[in-house]
């Protein structure tokens, strides 16, 4: 038996996916399908079966892999440990975080953590909340930095931090009707044709979730880009809704107003979310304070105890 064998049954697990897992481990599907034959020939058991619906572990696969997952936290700790006492951290970090967090948070985020760990990788998947947390639950992503949505109280196997509490404002052009406001109410805001998150707006989740509870909205544009979202909101083609937290960041384009909701709070949650079946590496839980770190500034408060 093989220590890489345990992290092949675990990653074909938590996938559910032969091609998936491979993808994940970094090597090609035959080769991971032999890796896992030979366990099971050793073992003299059949630890998956295949069904429609895709690879899923025997009974006898699960007690297994359970046994395989906590014999792989523990090399992480022994990873860890022999890491903090060199204090160089290596391995790579993969992200999943929201549009809005990729380009705030992340900036000074990732430009700190990259000066203290020259070594460490750190690969980032820009996308909406829900999308974001598939990719979390099929372990394409070790932890997400991602805007609270109604999917994460049903997905049981995901832990969640709350960073910061924040509501949304309307962003609007300098050369819009409304800039002179300081305020404007819900049905003046949701009046306006509005730019949203494309994917976001295809997968009904965060902004565009919260708006249906309080009506029909227009969205005139769905866009990938955040350049874009700007240009379009600065020509007064049309408005958007954002985090009051990113204000400063339009403020700073001087075309750009920023305007408060003022009968209604549309209060929303950032969290940090990451699967309980991930045990978090030491490089991990540096990311993570680091972030946590750059959100307090924000002033909103950080809730939950440390990472330990």
């Amino acid at each position: 038996m093989r220590v890489e064998q345990l992290y092949h049954i675990v990653a074909i697990a938590q996938t559910g996916s032969i091609s998936l897992a491979a993808e994940r481990s970094y090597i090609s599907q035959p080769a991971l399908s032999s890796s896992v034959s030979k366990l099971e020939m050793e073992l003299g058991i059949t630890l998956f079966k295949r069904t429609n619906q895709g690879v899923h572990p025997t009974e006898i696969g699960e007690a297994i892999i359970k046994k395989a997952m906590e014999a792989i936290g523990l090399l992480e700790d022994i990873r860890s440990i022999a890491e903090e006492s060199t204090q160089t951290l290596t391995g790579s970090i993969h992200l999943a975080v929201e549009p809005f967090i990729s380009n705030s948070i992340m900036v000074n985020t990732l430009t700190t953590f990259k000066n203290r760990h020259p070594n460490v990788n750190v690969l980032m998947k820009v996308g909406e909340s829900n999308n974001n947390l598939r990719d979390i639950a099929a372990g394409k992503a070790d932890f997400g930095v991602l805007m609270k949505t109604c999917e994460h109280p049903e997905e049981k196997d995901l832990c969640i931090k709350e960073l910061f509490g924040d509501q949304l404002v309307l962003m609007v052009s300098r050369k819009s009707s409304l800039a002179e406001r300081s305020s404007v109410t819900l049905a003046e805001a949701m009046a306006q044709p509005l730019v949203l998150y494309n994917t976001e707006f295809a997968t009904d989740c965060g902004v565009s979730e919260l708006l249906r509870k309080y009506g029909t909205f227009h969205a005139a544009y769905r866009l990938d880009s955040f350049p874009m979202l700007e240009k379009v909101i600065s020509l007064n083609e049309c408005s958007a809704f954002v985090p009051k937290f990113m204000s400063e960041y339009f403020v700073s384009r001087e075309s750009i107003v920023p305007l408060d909701i003022s009968d209604t709070r549309l209060d929303i949650s950032i969290v940090l979310a990451w699967s309980k079946r991930h045990h978090l590496s030491l490089i991990e839980k540096e990311m993570m304070g680091t972030i946590q770190s750059f959100c307090s500034m924000f002033h909103f408060p950080v809730k939950g105890a440390e990472l330990k």
